[in-house]
């Protein structure tokens, strides 16, 4: 069940197992991928999550705007700081507590959240709840390379789902191949613009959308299956 779309009368006699939280950011992915890419492919999953669990699960309207420093300076990026991108997830985290819902997903579309995100997990392990926090690209790494060799910032892998998911937002024309991400790097503003140096990693001319649709399967099969984990856990 969608929140969004949920009456207090609703929700006063449901019996939520599990709340789904998306969390993304809007920032740069290239010239040819959409500002809130890393939404519209979390949001994507959650819609077939709610399909799968119905009246189960309470799908959240998502965290729109995220932790984004190395794209904050291209244009339409919004970087919000870490303090407060994580009080800000600690008060809805406390607040799904408080409507009686101990555990909870967070389905990540961006690397910056990463850390924060599970720094809110463990504030709130304290208070009683159980999080599970899924990034779809570090969970499934190796199962996406199968279908989408070339992952990156904008690269073959997110430029496939976009596809899938919101098809007209995608210019292929303005595709491009970028460098690597690298594993490892000093942090300074320098060092930041070598690493996108026009908003992208790994090839997004290498998107398809039939590989968005098996990335789709693939991940929301996993996620599924951690769902029901969740769910049944203690």
């Amino acid at each position: 069940m969608k929140l969004q779309t949920t009456t207090s009368h609703e929700f006063a006699n449901a019996k939520y197992k599990c709340a789904v939280l998306p969390v993304g950011t809007i920032e740069a992915h290239g010239t040819h991928l959409p500002l809130g890419t890393d939404n519209i492919i979390p949001d994507h999953i959650a819609e077939r999550i709610e399909k799968e669990f119905g009246d189960d699960v309470l799908v959240m309207p998502g965290v729109m705007y995220g932790h984004t420093y190395y794209l904050e300076k291209w244009h339409g990026s919004i970087n919000i700081p870490t303090p407060v991108l994580r009080e800000y997830l600690v008060s809805i985290g406390r607040e799904i507590k408080r409507n009686g819902i101990d555990k909870i997903l967070f389905l990540n579309g961006h690397g910056g959240n990463d850390s924060v995100l599970y720094d809110v997990a463990e504030t709130l392990s304290y208070e009683g709840v159980t999080s599970r926090i899924i990034s779809w690209w570090l969970e499934y790494e190796d199962e996406i390379r199968h279908i989408a060799p070339g992952t990156g910032h904008a690269g073959e892998d997110e430029t496939s789902l976009v596809l899938e998911a919101s098809p007209e937002s995608v210019d292929m024309a303005h595709a491009h191949d970028g460098p690597e991400w690298p594993h490892f790097c000093s942090v300074s503003l320098s060092q930041r613009d070598k690493i996108v140096p026009q908003g992208v990693t790994g090839n997004g001319t290498k998107g398809t959308r039939e590989k968005g649709k098996k990335l789709f399967t693939l991940i929301t099969t996993n996620i599924l299956d951690t769902m029901r984990e969740l769910m049944e856990s203690e």
